[in-house]
C-alpha cells in the first residue's frame, strides 16, 4: 500500500502550483496502480480543514472539498485507520525529528502509520527523510 500526504492532494488539484504536474501524475498513477492507495484519516481532516479555510490561497467550498474526497474514494482509494499504530513508535519518530513537538507530530504520526502498516509514504516533504532510518519507506513524487 501507498499512503499519500496531504501536500500531494493539494498540488494535484491546483494547476497553478509548481508541483501540480508531478503531483497529478503521481496521484493518477497511484489510483490506477495494482498496489492500493490509501488516505489516512488525518490527511482527510487536513485536506478539509485547510482546503476550506479562506486564508488558504486555493480555498474551496465545503461541497468542492468533500467532492474531491468522495471522488478519490469512488476511484478506489482506501481509508486508512490507525489501529496498528504503536505509541512507542510514535514517540521514537517524534524524538527523531529535528523539530519541536507541535511541528513534528503530524509528520511523525503519518510516518508511524505507514511503518505500522508496512506502507510506503508518498510526500514532497523532505522532513520525512528523518524517519527513513527508523523503517519508513518514503517516496518523493518528483524523484520517481
Amino acid at each position: 500500500m501507498k499512503i499519500a500526504d496531504v501536500q500531494i492532494l493539494f498540488y494535484a488539484i491546483d494547476p497553478t502550483s509548481d508541483l501540480h504536474t508531478p503531483a497529478a501524475r503521481w496521484l493518477e498513477d497511484a489510483i490506477n496502480d495494482r498496489e492500493p492507495l490509501g488516505l489516512a484519516w488525518t490527511t482527510i481532516h487536513q485536506f478539509l480543514r485547510l482546503g476550506t479555510n479562506p486564508a488558504f490561497p486555493g480555498c474551496m467550498s465545503d461541497d468542492e472539498a468533500m467532492g474531491w474526497i468522495e471522488e478519490w474514494i469512488e476511484a478506489g482509494v482506501e481509508l486508512v485507520g490507525d489501529a496498528e499504530l504503536r505509541w512507542d513508535l510514535l514517540v521514537e519518530l517524534v524524538e527523531a525529528s529535528r523539530r519541536s513537538l507541535r511541528n513534528a507530530i503530524d509528520d511523525a504520526y503519518l510516518a508511524a502509520l505507514a511503518i505500522s502498516r508496512g506502507a510506503t509514504l508518498a510526500s514532497f516533504d523532505r522532513d520525512f527523510g528523518a524517519f527513513v532510518a527508523r523503517g519508513l519507506r518514503w517516496e518523493d513524487p518528483q524523484n520517481r
